[in-house]
């Protein structure tokens, strides 16, 4: 059970957070972000994005509001000494009276997002400001009808990464349904899976989503624990970095060769060109 599912201890009636994001975003690049993860997302009569379950985003419409929201939400949290499990989004310095919970951390989590893919911030009800590190979420899935035999990946992808390991693939290996692995430094290693998709609400309206197949491709850090860090060290930050750029390398290769979307690991729609 995580603490988004705990049992909420304390319940009050609404809250507000604000969400920070660079001046020239768009309002209609935020409203087609959210509907990646939410596809029910509506602007409602004031201009502000209905999330679902009575929370909203609200622009500021202020001389000096640009790139600002207001997170208007239900006010829910759970008791200060509930279980945590990890604190990547650095809640638990945020909210130290009793975590917030159901509605209140589903659209918290969704404004913490938005302001990891659009370089921005998220400042609580309490006034603490949560920001971000972009490479927090490294992964990457490629989303394609088109499903490489294993040999012909590995050999795709041998001038890029030529330490690639094929595994699990059995001459009869069918053509999702595999893996490969890619050491990277420090231990680490990138781990390459094929196999038949899921379903991406971010890409509802495609009709072929049923026979796609999903070519995931995950960072795996040497320390497990190392994704439950707020605010990486330097060396943490260049090996993440180093990671996603590879990673985005690989995805890149992917579109080019098997044609498809690119989404990464909180089900956001990415732009190849951003990968290069």
């Amino acid at each position: 059970m995580t603490p988004a599912d705990a049992a909420p201890a304390l319940v009050d009636q609404r809250t507000r957070h604000r969400l920070q994001l660079p001046r020239d975003t768009a309002q209609q690049d935020v409203l087609l972000m959210v509907r990646n993860v939410r596809p029910d997302a509506e602007l409602d009569d004031e201009g502000a994005i209905d999330l679902g379950e009575g929370a909203r985003l609200v622009p500021d419409r202020s001389p000096r509001g640009a790139g600002r929201w207001t997170l208007d939400t239900p006010r829910v949290r759970e008791e200060a000494d509930g279980e945590q499990l990890g604190d990547s989004h650095g809640y638990g310095r945020a909210f130290p009276d009793g975590l917030p919970f159901g509605p209140e951390r589903r659209a918290l989590d969704l404004a913490w997002s938005l302001g990891r893919r659009l370089y921005g911030a998220v400042v609580t009800d309490g006034g603490t400001r949560l920001e971000p590190h972009p490479f927090s979420v490294r992964d990457l899935t490629v989303v394609s009808t088109h499903a490489l035999a294993p040999e012909s990946f590995a050999q795709l992808l041998a001038p890029l990464e030529p330490e690639a390991e094929l595994d699990r693939a059995p001459e009869d290996s069918p053509r999702a349904g595999y893996s490969l692995t890619v050491p990277l430094e420090a231990g680490d290693r990138l781990e390459i899976r094929v196999g038949r998709g899921g379903r991406h609400s971010a890409l509802a309206a495609i009709s072929w989503q049923e026979q796609a197949v999903d070519y995931e491709l995950v960072h795996l850090p040497a320390d497990d624990e190392e994704d439950a860090l707020e605010a990486p060290d330097a060396e943490t930050a260049a090996r993440w970095s180093a990671a996603y750029r590879r990673i985005g390398l690989i995805a890149g290769l992917l579109v080019e060769t098997v044609g498809g979307y690119v989404l990464d690991l909180e089900g956001f729609l990415v732009d190849p060109a951003d990968l290069a």
